[in-house]
């Protein structure tokens, strides 16, 4: 009786074993393994970030990256985020698809005032 309990757990096993999908067959997807988009968590300086880092926002291109660092150019740096409204081309909603990936590093006047 123990022998034929004990065949049939291994029966078991090696029927589990048997169905379940090997790491070494493309089936076989590890969690781990996946990608992870170093760029949608990058946060990005909109007083300092250039054309590359601008471009890396979900939905901006080269145009309206190139639209904020010409704003910036022309009317220096942003004081707050919201001021990107100002900026042809760029929408309320943008801003907000971005605001969590925007950051306004203090200057240095601010810094010594911490």
């Amino acid at each position: 009786m123990l022998l034929s309990c004990a065949a049939a757990l291994l029966f078991l096993l090696v029927g589990a074993v048997g169905f379940s999908v090997p790491f070494w067959q493309p089936g076989y997807r590890a969690v781990a393994s996946e990608e992870f988009d170093v760029q949608r968590m990058m946060l990005v300086d909109l007083n300092s970030a250039g054309l590359e880092e601008l471009c890396s926002l979900p939905g901006i291109g080269e145009k309206k990256a190139q639209a904020i660092l010409d704003y910036r150019e022309e009317h220096g740096l942003f004081s707050r985020i919201d001021e990107l409204d100002q900026v042809d081309g760029i929408s309320a909603k943008s801003i907000e698809a971005w605001r969590s990936r925007l950051y306004i590093e203090a200057d240095e006047m601010q810094k010594e005032e911490r």
